[in-house]
């Protein structure tokens, strides 16, 4: 912003402005105007930046000015990557210009009475290009048969110096080409910086207290001035310097300070923070005298997902939790039961005299007991997770025989701390970047900057825009409490040159160790120097690391071999980017080639499909390796990147579950977001396009883009724009309500019409923490593991997600843990006052707001018998809540089958499609069916406000049938059972037998043995998580929590979604089973975190997607819709549903309509196990609008309502804009309705039919090319001769 003008980046919606402004006849401009008549082209080209300048008047919404700036000009016969020799070769240029502190600008048309719009745009351009210090202008010379296109240099002259080229000459040749050089320090307000002063007292704590008001209070209103009059030893280490600004009068004020500390504990951050690669923070010079010190410090490294899940890693945790696994004979008896037991000397069998029937049979299993909690139950622990050993730092420094007393290591000190940094609320805040500048020199001999930021500080304005230069350290586990978060940044990030250079033959090495990325020896990975025994895993931890370095030397060879190679590679230097490569320190590379799958992406993905002229202008980055202080500089790396290689729109894609490729400034580019919404694609898709590529490499991932899971990101070159609230947001639980969330808030950037990606790069910025349960993030995101009794790429029981699209993608098509920071542990309490929540007993975790989303679907009420059920939950007892608890299960039934082939027994107990889908993986993977005990309990009647809700992972009608279809397959089947307690053994934690109670009047008491317990029934909250929400005072009522209509509980700043919540104020709309992502919407808007255009709407509208495994090979995909008015529905009013059955292929189907012929539920069991997704954009439709759906069936023109829901015109229905285009009829509609009178349904239908149906056709008509069908409209009639060509030509 200047004075009178705003300068904002222009976008598409400024398209109609910017055309009428280049016709104005008043106008002045430079650069070239003749492309900018066709409209359409204007944001085609590549720019930096497009600028806009309006008015500061919000009643005047006139455009002033547009212009472009590029990092190379607009010299069309010029190769982009050749400008700075050809400066030099036709200027003789006085000021040091080089790739990165020049761009160019190309192009402005302004209105002719606003001359100072010109100054408003120099000025904002440096404001936002830091590390730039020219704006180059180039003026073409003038042609007479062009004056109407003369180009106008008069003001843009008063800021610019003119340089002409050497071929100039005043009498001869003035008629030439010239440059304007706009300098940054010639337009913008001069800062100079000083030492402060205790005079400033007054002034540095007022612009203090604006951002962080506490220090004042605290300490009072001369702090500053105390600081600067000590005159103790350590005053020395403390500088506070003063930024001064100067107005237009030439007159100074104070802007800005900066406080800086030189004593920095070293040993202190050593210990406790990983600061290896940043040389410990010491300097130290080997060919001078030197000493040493040694500190041992912990150090903490996340395992591979290798080491977590897989067959190798269970083997690998064996072997290394109990040597040689446990020890056992042939009878199943372990070595620690012997000494109980005696041999009958007459018939040689083991005689118990001592020990009652349940301790004899635990004793059969105590092998089994022993690998279920020694081994597997680690997986429920934090420390599964994480490699911890100690480890010996040697701190290096030089010597001085002249100051022995110092303290050598505090004396090699190579770092400084920023303290505090603070500007005016009217000082540019990009512009903060220079006072980084600044600091460094106050301490010229240190080369690294850290901040620190205590956890429960609240974010401070100037603060979070210097962190954009600072990069994060990791902690150490350490023994003081609380820790703050540290930041670092090195001289060279700051001051260094960013520039790229073709790989030549000497880097090969260079690139080969930076894509090692310090990853130790292969000889060396399996040792750990702490190990009490040697052992070498399975699991090869770095089989990514190895593949990338070998594609890298094959790609490199090809590079160096083959002129007309597919890839390029370019090294990335930092230094002085005006000299030679060799001149400059290495710190990455990158690999790319052009990318032509595009169009593939639109399968899954949510992306623009008005850019085909980046067709030819797209790369794949393959592999990207950059030092992580130098990240912030991403978008300099990918604009130079640009002009080397003539590609603009750069991709990095991924699937997890083959070769991982580095990329380190993956988040530094766009997350593209997957489709809400699947849609069904009538194009079978059997085998993916293969492009004729010359070099198809080793290692290489080639990707199945309609079957693959990829993650994809995406820098067209847009300026980046960070999105997200400073305020701290904690999450409890990591369920599907919890992943829609955070992709809501991961993506709050997206709309449908691309308003945002389209004109920035968006980058999501949030300060969320996710508490779950140690495993529960990892198992939800792990790839590698790999069932033995499944098919690759099968439909596995242990990875298949139950929920919709929405959620499943947020595990599988997207990775959170780049943005989110997720914390393994169990919650203690939760402090309202302080507002922290304290996990593991020793962590706080401070919050603004709190989410409490920890809820569970299956929770057996175990607690009522307290007695029976002592201490903690029995090792062989399973209640399947999430995807760990599906690896639990699956290794011990194969423990279970092999250490007891013939004599073991599953009990399941629950009666919903889940409890179904558990039998059928038992079934499917080894467990004989007559082994299984299934356990129905008697259903009890809820209240007539449970009765209302509609639950789609319960179907009575189908799970009869699933019933015979079971006692088919001699499973086991008990009816009518309640839960009473289980029998464990005395000393172990293991359930031996399970009492269940009959209904009242008859006999009591019916006991099953087993050796594992599933129970599926249906609750909401754990024992643990009541306990510590009474401990924090959060009302409750029946083990759900009590929320108001906005799920806000009894604290304002405290949360509460899922399934054990219950909201107390009067409500007419079911909230329980209903759309995950429509819930995260609402709690967007309420917590205010999106704009919205709709008022918040209560009720729910969107239908509940649950789709499930079934036994014999089936499966069930249930859609319904929720009850928004659940006064006005009748218990026991008949419902019309409508059924097919298609012998073909097995397919039963059925549909729901309301007595207002609404589709409120869509049910298709099938063995075709094509995915279903784009059922939802049925469910909740008028059945009319379904093509006439139930006349069709009443005349039997429907054979399969699935094939029904597959023909060409759902086509209309399932496309992006329907929703609006309906909405668009309504408010037509509505008030035609409002003035018909009653009773006149014809009039209504004469009114409005030939609208709707020209609605409909416009709709078809702007939309046509989106259609896989080529829909007939009218004007179609006049093009062919006859409808026999009509019907050939299109079809449908």
């Amino acid at each position: 912003m200047s004075q009178g003008y705003t300068v904002r980046g222009a976008t598409k919606d400024d398209l109609q402005k910017i055309s009428a402004l280049i016709y104005e006849p008043t106008v002045k401009w430079f650069g070239n105007k003749r492309p900018k008549y066709e409209k359409n082209e204007i944001f085609k080209k590549y720019q930096t930046h497009r600028m806009a300048v309006e008015l500061n008047d919000p009643m005047d919404s006139t455009l002033i000015a547009y212009a472009e700036f590029r990092n190379y000009p607009a010299i069309g016969p010029m190769p982009s990557d050749s400008w700075l020799e050809w400066l030099h070769e036709k200027y003789c240029i006085r000021v040091t210009i080089s790739w990165l502190n020049s761009m160019f600008f190309n192009f402005c048309v302004y209105r002719r009475e606003h001359p100072e719009a010109l100054l408003a745009l120099l000025r904002e351009v440096f404001y936002l290009e830091n590390r730039v210090w020219y704006l180059i202008t180039v003026r073409t010379p003038v042609l007479r048969e062009d004056l109407y296109y003369a180009e106008s240099f008069d003001d843009l002259e008063k800021y610019a110096t003119v340089y002409y080229p050497r071929e100039f000459s005043i009498s001869s040749n003035s008629n030439t080409q010239s440059l304007y050089v706009t300098e940054r320090f010639r337009v913008l307000p001069s800062i100079t910086y000083r030492k402060a002063l205790a005079e400033d007292n007054d002034d540095i704590i007022e612009m203090h207290e604006h951002e962080l008001p506490e220090m004042r209070a605290e300490l009072g209103d001369f702090y500053i001035a105390e600081e600067l009059l000590r005159s103790n030893e350590d005053a020395k280490n403390s500088v506070i310097i003063v930024a001064e600004l100067e107005n237009e009068n030439k007159e100074s004020h104070t802007a800005g300070f900066i406080w800086l500390d030189a004593m920095v504990d070293i040993r202190f951050y050593v210990q406790n923070f990983e600061m290896e690669m940043f040389g410990n923070l010491v300097k130290f010079t080997a060919n001078k005298p030197f000493a040493f010190e040694q500190i041992t410090v912990s150090s903490v490294e996340r395992k591979a997902e290798a080491n977590l899940f897989t067959a190798d890693a269970m083997d690998d945790l064996n072997e290394t939790t109990i040597i040689g696994g446990v020890q056992r004979n042939d009878s199943g008896i372990s070595v620690a039961s012997l000494s109980k037991l005696k041999v009958s000397s007459i018939q040689g069998i083991i005689v118990d005299t001592n020990v009652s029937t349940s301790q004899d049979k635990f004793y059969m299993r105590e092998g089994l007991y022993m690998k279920f909690v020694y081994i597997f139950e680690k997986l429920v622990t934090t420390g599964y997770y994480i490699n911890e050993q100690n480890k010996y730092i040697i701190l290096h420094y030089n010597t001085d025989l002249k100051k022995r007393e110092e303290d050598g290591v505090q004396s090699a000190s190579n770092v400084f701390e920023l303290k505090y940094i603070c500007v005016r609320k009217d000082f540019p805040l990009a512009r903060l970047f220079s006072c980084l500048n600044a600091m460094y020199a106050a301490f010229p001999d240190r080369d690294y900057c850290i901040m620190t930021i205590p956890k429960s500080a609240n974010s401070l304005r100037s603060h979070v825009e210097a962190l954009k230069y600072f990069m994060p350290v990791a902690m150490r586990p350490s023994r003081v409490a609380n820790l703050m978060d540290i930041y670092i940044t090195h001289r060279s990030a700051i001051f260094g040159e960013i520039s790229l250079s073709r790989l030549e033959s000497g880097d090969f090495e260079t690139v080969v160790q930076l894509a090692k990325g310090g990853q130790m020896d292969s000889e060396l990975r399996e040792l750990s120097p702490d190990s009490s025994f040697s052992y070498y895993s399975k699991v090869n931890a770095f089989v990514n690391i190895d593949n990338e370095v070998q594609v890298i030397q094959q790609i490199m060879n090809d590079v160096l071999e083959n002129e007309n190679s597919d890839y390029d590679v370019f090294t990335i230097r930092c230094g002085d980017s005006t000299k030679a490569a060799m001149h400059n320190t290495a710190i990455g590379f990158v690999i790319l080639r052009k990318y032509l799958q595009h169009h593939e992406l639109h399968h899954h993905y949510h992306l623009p499909k008005n850019d085909q002229h980046l067709d030819n202008e797209r790369a794949e980055i393959i592999s990207l390796r950059l030092h992580p202080l130098f990240s912030n500089c991403c978008d300099v790396i990918l604009r130079n990147l640009a002009a080397k290689t003539r590609y603009f729109d750069f991709y990095f894609i991924y699937a997890r579950n083959k070769f991982l490729f580095s990329n380190d400034l993956k988040t530094m580019m766009m997350p593209i977001e997957p489709t809400p919404m699947k849609k069904f694609f009538f194009t079978a898709i059997d085998k993916k396009l293969q492009w004729n590529r010359r070099n198809v490499f080793t290692g290489l991932p080639e990707f199945d883009y309609y079957r693959d899971h990829l993650v994809v990101f995406r820098h067209r070159l847009n300026p980046s724009q960070w999105y997200g609230k400073a305020s701290r947001l904690v999450i409890i639980g990591f369920t599907a309500s919890t992943k829609a969330f955070l992709r809501q808030l991961v993506f709050q950037w997206n709309t449908k019409d691309h308003e945002n990606s389209d004109t920035y790069n968006c980058l999501p910025r949030l300060q969320v923490t996710v508490i779950a349960a140690p495993g529960l993030v990892e198992a939800e995101y792990d790839c590698m593991f790999d069932c033995p009794y499944c098919s690759p790429g099968g439909h596995c029981y242990l990875s298949y997600r139950n929920y919709s699209c929405y959620v499943r993608d947020v595990v599988v098509r997207m990775d959170l843990r780049l943005w989110v920071q997720f914390l393994p542990g169990h919650v203690n309490y939760i402090n309202r006052e302080k507002k922290f929540v304290k996990i593991n007993k020793t962590c706080e975790i401070y919050y603004d707001t709190l989410l409490l989303m920890n809820y569970l679907s299956f929770r057996l009420k175990v607690d009522e018998h307290t007695d029976e059920h002592p201490g903690r939950i029995p090792s062989n007892f399973i209640e399947l809540n999430s995807r760990l608890d599906k690896f639990l299960l699956f290794y011990k039934l194969r423990v279970l089958i092999e250490e007891h082939k013939r004599d073991y027994l599953i009990l399941i107990y629950g009666s919903n499609l889940y409890t179904y889908e558990c039998i059928a993986f038992l079934i499917s993977h080894g467990v004989a069916p007559e082994r299984i005990i299934l356990v129905l309990p008697h259903k009890k009647m809820g209240s007539e406000e449970e009765q209302k809700l509609i639950s789609p992972f319960v179907d009575e009608n189908l799970q009869y049938v699933i019933d015979d279809m079971l006692d088919d397959l001699d499973v086991q089947i008990h009816r009518d059972l309640t839960f009473s307690h289980w029998v464990q053994h005395g000393t172990a934690n293991f359930i031996l037998e399970v009492v269940f109670n009959r209904l009242k009047g008859r006999r009591s008491g019916v006991t099953f043995d087993c050796d594992i317990f599933i129970s599926f029934q249906e609750g909401c909250m754990d024992s643990n998580t009541k306990e510590w929400l009474k401990a924090s005072d959060i009302k409750l009522r029946d083990r759900r929590i009590l929320v108001n209509k906005n799920f806000q509980t009894n604290d304002p700043d405290i949360y509460a979604v899922g399934k054990f919540i219950e909201i107390y104020e009067s409500i007419n709309h079911q909230y329980q089973y209903t759309n995950e992502k429509e819930t995260a919407m609402k709690l967007m808007q309420i917590l205010e975190l999106r704009k919205y255009d709709t008022p918040l709407d209560y009720k729910y509208s969107q239908p509940t997607f649950f789709k499930a495994l079934l036994p014999l090979g089936y499966f069930i995909t249930k859609v319904t819709m929720p009850r928004r008015y659940l006064a006005s529905f009748v218990l026991g009013c008949a419902k019309c549903s409508l059924s097919t059955y298609h012998t073909t292929n097995n397919t039963f189907c059925r549909i729901g309509l309301t007595p207002k012929m609404i589709v409120d539920e869509i049910v298709v069991v099938t063995k075709l196990s094509a995915p279903l997704d784009y059922l939802e954009h049925f469910c909740g439709k008028h059945e009319q609008m379904l093509n006439n759906l139930k006349a069709r069936y009443k005349a039997g023109s429907i054979k399969c309502f699935l094939q029904f829901l597959q023909e060409p015109w759902t086509e209309l229905l399932m496309h992006d804009d329907f929703d609006d285009f309906q909405a668009e009829n309504h408010k037509i509609l509505r008030p035609m309705l409002q003035t018909l009178e009653r009773n006149t349904d014809n009039n209504l239908l004469e009114v409005n039919q030939q609208l709707l149906e020209q609605n409909l056709l416009d709709f078809v008509r702007q939309r046509r090319g989106d259609f896989h069908h080529d829909f007939v409209l009218p004007e179609d009639y006049l093009h062919v001769d006859n409808f026999r060509d009509l019907r050939s030509g299109h079809g449908n």
